[in-house]
Parts: structure tokens; sequence; C-alpha cells
């Protein structure tokens, strides 16, 4: 009787880990803040079921892996100095849809959910699939032909300050990249 309970509450606490580690994009985006001490967005990452994958994490880039949108995604962050400030994101959705069709109707679904999350901004999107490209979709975007990607912007009086990109990039993935402009100019200077 004793094994049997013990079966149920480990059965429980797997399902409660596996409910915490379910993350939506529209939960992540608000999470990946520039500018702000980069251990505290560790912390939040971490809280939420992603894992920091040590051989490849360097003291300026962190990679992490996790589930958003119950898929697999590899997440990197870009700090300015080891105990400094967040300044770059980059969140590749690893996917096994393989059709141009499968990935446009991801690439959609994905605008509309950071639409969502960053309406007071506007988009800016650039989609250019040549009509040769049908059937050979993935080599037009290796060969730099095909564009397929959203931007938001946000400015000050005098420069953009922050940047939000979706696109599907030359590897044919699907990538939100967000940048701390302003950090990075300054990051460049020093």
């Amino acid at each position: 009787m004793s094994v049997k309970w013990t079966l149920f509450g480990l059965c429980g606490m797997s399902v409660k880990l596996q409910a915490q580690s379910e993350l939506t994009m529209v939960a992540l985006v608000p999470i990946l803040k520039t500018g702000i001490v980069a251990s505290e967005v560790e912390k939040s990452l971490l809280q939420r079921g992603f894992v920091l994958k040590p051989g490849v994490s360097t003291a300026k880039d962190r990679l992490f892996q996790g589930h958003v949108d119950s898929g697999l995604v590899q997440l990197t962050m870009r700090k300015v100095s080891k105990k400094g400030s967040v300044w770059r994101y980059r969140v590749v959705f690893v996917s096994n849809q393989s059709t141009w069709l499968q990935k446009k109707a991801d690439f959609e679904q994905k605008l509309l959910q950071l639409n969502s999350v960053l309406e007071t901004n506007p988009s800016n999107t650039t989609k250019t699939l040549p009509q040769y490209c049908a059937g050979k979709e993935a080599q037009c975007f290796k060969d730099g032909i095909s564009k397929y990607q959203s931007s938001w912007y946000w400015n000050n009086a005098v420069q953009r300050i922050k940047t939000v990109e979706l696109k599907i990039n030359s590897n044919y993935e699907t990538v939100i990249e967000i940048t701390d402009n302003a950090q990075e100019t300054h990051h460049q200077l020093n």
C-alpha cells in the first residue's frame, strides 16, 4: 500500500512539473527584457522549465533549451558583461515542419501572438517568396532570395532603441530576435 501511495505522489509531482514547464510565447516574450540584470532573467527562465546548456554557453552568450507552446526552442541570451545586463535574445523554434505551407502557417500564428503582446508598436512585415521558389522554398531561403520577416521598432528622439524581429532564417527556422540597440551601440563603443 505504501508503494502505491509513493508512486501516486511521484506521478502527481511529475504532472505538476510538466505543467510548470509548459510556457506560451505570449508569456515568454515579456520575460525577455533587455537592460536588466542577466541573472534575473536566467533565474526566471530556469523557473519556467528552461535548461542551461553548459558546454555551449560562454561568459557572454548563454544558451538555454526549453519548450514554448509545446515545441522545443533554443534561446540564446547575450550579456554585456559577466554580471551585466542583457542586450539581445535569439529564440529559435526547433520544428518538425518541413513544407513551406507549414512554415508559413507557423510564422503567421507567431505573428498574431507577437502582435497581441507588442500591440503598442506597429509591425513592418516583409514577405518575398518568388514564384520560381515553389517546391524549393528551403533552397531559396538558403540562397537569400526569399525573405519572410516582421519587425517592431521602438525609437526615442534620436535613435532606434529596441528591435523585435520575427523571421524565417536561412536555415529555414522560425526565429525571434529581441535587441536593445542602445546597449548594443554602447557595448560596441567600449
